[in-house]
């Protein structure tokens, strides 16, 4: 991990983390997840690092599992939450999971916002607040910025496959 506390007082989210049980709607080994105070959206969570990291910009490549870990507890939680509700599973084109950038940080702790459908997000926070680009970083583009930063290869290169078009898949080759 990039940073050696695991708490720092006065820190909001660590509080939760540490002493708030009655507020994490899932825990795991290395994240627990909360409601945002100010959903932008019917589903918006927090997924916060137990680890006490002030920023995204001071992860590195060692701290992949961690980001990895965080998406992935973000979409069981969601993924559970649709399905006691009868919903379908989620619509990747409907979901937002990232994270604000310096200067754009109301915490310094680090937390990824799991927002789905952005369709109900009002035309600020789905245009600039929670918009990928300089202020907010997707999960999956910081996870391969790390990556690329350290000069991990990419499992996929030189697999012939791939690059491939996919088509649809005719019915009888289903069966």
């Amino acid at each position: 991990m990039t940073s050696m506390l695991t708490t720092v007082n006065g820190c909001k989210f660590c509080d939760i983390v540490k002493n708030k049980k009655e507020l994490q709607l899932k825990e795991k080994n290395m994240v627990v997840v909360i409601n945002d105070i100010k959903p932008k959206a019917k589903h918006h969570f927090l997924v916060l690092s137990k680890q006490h990291i002030s920023k995204p910009t001071d992860l590195t490549v060692a701290d992949v599992p961690l980001l990895e870990e965080m998406e992935r507890t973000g979409r069981e939680l969601l993924r559970e939450q649709l399905k006691k509700e009868g919903e379908a599973d989620t619509v990747e084109d409907m979901l937002r999971i990232g994270f604000h950038l310096p200067p754009l940080l109301s915490v310094h702790h680090l937390h990824m916002h799991i927002i789905y459908p952005i369709s109900d997000m009002g035309l600020i926070s789905r245009k600039l607040t929670f918009r990928p680009g300089k202020v907010f970083k997707p999960a999956r583009e910081l996870i391969d910025q790390l990556k690329e930063d350290a000069g991990v290869p990419d499992p996929l290169e030189g697999n012939p496959a791939k690059d491939d078009v996919h088509g649809k898949i005719p019915a009888q080759v289903i069966t």
